[in-house]
């Protein structure tokens, strides 16, 4: 079969009375090389994967048995086991990444805002001009950018093409059976290397096409599902439609076999996705560029399928939606392992830059995990937070397994502690309020970093942003 036939396939409101909770400091990482590429920068390419909507449980690394290409790659990677996303849908949890900035820093949290102008029509965010984004270091020191994207949530309208002398976006949620083409073809053109490209596909995403039908996914399944896009968005309005009051959480309302059929759905596009990875891979590696490149794979956000009463992403903070596969391949696989250390997705261009020998943008959230790599302590607060379309106010905090999120719409909190309850299934909040008063400070805290009121939101009844 030839590739092109496979490819078609948030002023702080802190108590003065709290204590100081702090995370936990990261524990030293094995000691391994130096991970320092100052020396022969220029003879290296940064390549930046992102597989949109993939699941951390989907992979290899994660129990998973979906993903056998980025398996073999990640075995040849620092696989960090267990990082983080900065918000659970595509557009802040993308910019964060390409800025080392939380959603609330760097203030892109929704596609569309009220007319500055003053017009009665909502426009498309933008990255403010005076944020960096990461890439614009790459740039100034000589790399050619280059995007080749599934648009939607990244389309440079929203900034994330600044200084690219080409970002392809011209398709809306298009998967890398649309982008891998002629990703391929620009590198066979500039195999000499020395350039940032950015290589992204919605193959996993409830809004791209999977390949094959309901019946071939489960000849079993006798339900009204078929697994299309149009489905996906009728069930996912109607979970954000269920929200009446402010805290409501979203609902869905489909049957336990339904919502396990969605979920195969979703495991084929996930097999169709790491099979254009696959395609992709083999390219860089027949052009000579898989050993002089950095390469990262990651996911900005999971989805859900019913296990917290909802379908999709981006209408809460569980496990299922932040906890994202991040893998960073170093030329010739050096220093490959796996990481436990809890990490944050907005880490890893600060880790690029730094091996690099680069100094990142001032004022960012991030930090280069090259240190931990390196066998040093570094602290890593773990946060997320998300204003999905104006329906929801969430920010969390997890402190060492205890992790806390915040419904900043009516202040109720949500207490779980991850080893022992991964699904978080039991709220704590109730029977451990010294820990969840604690969290809860931390929280405030950080929203307090970036000026940002914990109290703004407090029975507030904001027009949702609807889609149709």
């Amino acid at each position: 079969m030839t590739a092109t036939l496979l490819f078609a396939l948030v002023a702080c409101n802190t108590d003065a009375t709290a204590p100081e909770l702090k995370a936990p400091v990261a524990p030293p990482a094995p000691v391994g090389p130096n991970f320092d590429y100052s020396s022969d920068h220029k003879n290296l390419s940064i390549i930046l994967v992102s597989m949109d909507a993939l699941r951390a449980d989907h992979t290899g690394l994660g129990g998973g048995a979906f993903t056998p290409n980025l398996d073999v790659f990640q075995k040849e990677a620092v696989a960090f086991k267990n990082a983080t996303s900065a918000a659970p849908w595509t557009v802040p949890a993308h910019m964060a990444i390409f800025t080392g900035r939380w959603p609330t820093h760097h203030g892109v949290t929704n596609k569309l805002i009220p007319d500055p102008a003053g017009g009665k029509e909502l426009i498309f965010d933008k990255l403010e001009d005076s944020i960096p984004l990461l890439p614009d270091t790459l740039i100034a020191n000589g790399w050619e950018a280059v995007g080749f994207t599934g648009g939607a949530g990244v389309s440079g309208k929203f900034g994330y093409n600044r200084g690219f002398t080409s970002y392809l976006d011209d398709k809306t949620f298009a998967g890398m059976d649309y982008s891998g083409p002629p990703a391929m073809q620009w590198l066979t053109e500039h195999k000499d290397g020395h350039f940032f490209l950015f290589f992204h596909g919605y193959d996993a995403h409830g809004q791209h096409i999977v390949g094959k039908t309901a019946k071939e996914i489960d000849p079993a399944y006798a339900g009204a599902m078929d697994g299309s896009i149009e489905e996906q968005a009728k069930l996912r309005e109607a979970g954000l439609a269920s929200i009446v009051n402010p805290g409501d959480p979203p609902k869905g309302d489909i049957s336990p076999d339904d919502a396990a059929f969605l979920l195969k759905v979703y495991q084929e596009k996930v097999r169709e996705a790491d099979a254009r990875l696959g395609l992709f891979f083999a390219k860089v590696k027949e052009l000579g560029l898989y050993d002089k490149s950095i390469i990262v794979v990651l996911a900005d956000h999971g989805e859900e399928f019913m296990e917290h009463g909802y379908l999709d992403h981006g209408a809460t903070l569980c496990e299922h939606q932040l906890h994202v596969p991040l893998m960073i391949r170093f030329p010739k696989g050096e220093g490959a392992r796996v990481v436990d250390t809890a990490v944050r997705t907005i880490d890893t261009f600060p880790t690029l830059l730094d091996a690099l020998g680069l100094q990142p943008p001032a004022d960012i959230d991030g930090k280069s995990l090259i240190p931990l790599l390196r066998g040093e302590a570094v602290d890593l607060p773990i946060h997320a937070e998300s204003d999905y379309r104006l329906f929801v106010h969430l920010r969390s905090s997890r402190v060492g397994d205890k992790k806390l999120v915040l419904d900043l719409e009516d202040g109720q909190r949500s207490l779980f502690d991850l080893s022992v309850d991964p699904e978080e299934k039991m709220d704590l909040s109730a029977s451990d309020a010294r820990t969840t008063y604690e969290i809860e400070q931390d929280v405030r805290g950080w929203m307090g970093t970036m000026k940002s009121d914990p109290n703004a939101f407090l029975g507030v009844k904001e027009e949702h942003i609807k889609l149709f």
